[in-house]
């Protein structure tokens, strides 16, 4: 990294991890004035991808996000560059979103990992699917395997490695309480919020300097729709 603060910039780093209500969060920033990138762009999948291959740096990815105007970030795999974005970024704020418990996070997060490990089987005649003859489809499985290694466990483990662990749920929430505890270890209290959405928008706005706009705060659940999708893929 080349430990340069660009002016301006990501104002904003989500640091949960996926499935604790971050695109609530995208919702509600959008609604505050930022621009939240969530999740990367079908442009931006090979970057990413070469990020995970090692062969771009993290610069590369959050200049690359700067420069298409966002100025917040939350979801993975920005979520797990946390720290090099509040070294880039110095003066971001840091909204860690987490759920009721690592249980309630286990649950859902396998939900997700469901879905994804339907969009990545390649094509058979059992599965007669192209959706990895898609581009930004390969990148983004590629992408993935990033995830997860800011905690030092091995490539793509958090994606696909959990399901082979001894106790499944019981490594899930460790790795969740781990990636919290480590965000809030490193960042500094003045410039963090730990947030559950049920608190809604009073101590989000309080944090970032924001009127409480007149919109309900935006509550998006996708367990339903991800759920429906896995069904229709399969």
């Amino acid at each position: 990294m080349s430990g340069a603060c660009d002016a301006g910039g990501i104002e904003v780093i989500g640091a949960g991890l996926g499935r604790t209500g971050t695109k609530s969060l995208q919702a509600a920033l959008d609604l505050l004035g930022y621009k939240t990138y969530h999740f990367p762009l079908p442009a931006h999948a090979e970057t990413w991808a070469a990020l995970s291959d090692g062969k771009v740096t993290s610069d590369d990815c959050l200049e690359m996000i700067v420069a298409d105007g966002f100025t917040a970030t939350c979801d993975q795999p920005t979520a797990d560059l946390y720290a090099e974005q509040c070294r880039k970024y110095p003066n971001a704020k840091v909204i860690l979103t987490v759920r009721d418990s690592a249980e309630k996070w286990t649950a859902s997060w396998k939900v997700l990992m469901k879905f994804i490990e339907v969009q990545e089987r390649p094509f058979s005649l059992g599965y007669p699917t192209f959706i990895q003859w898609v581009p930004f489809m390969r990148a983004w499985k590629r992408m993935r395997d990033v995830m997860g290694t800011h905690l030092g466990l091995p490539r793509g483990a958090l994606i696909r490695g959990w399901a082979t662990q001894p106790d499944p749920d019981k490594w899930l929430a460790a790795q969740y309480e781990a990636h919290n505890a480590q965000v809030v270890a490193y960042v500094p209290p003045s410039k963090l919020l730990v947030f559950n959405l049920k608190e809604g928008w009073a101590p989000l706005c309080k944090f970032l300097g924001k009127e409480v706009p007149p919109e309900p705060f935006p509550f998006v659940n996708e367990t339903e729709d991800l759920k429906f999708a896995t069904r229709v893929m399969v």
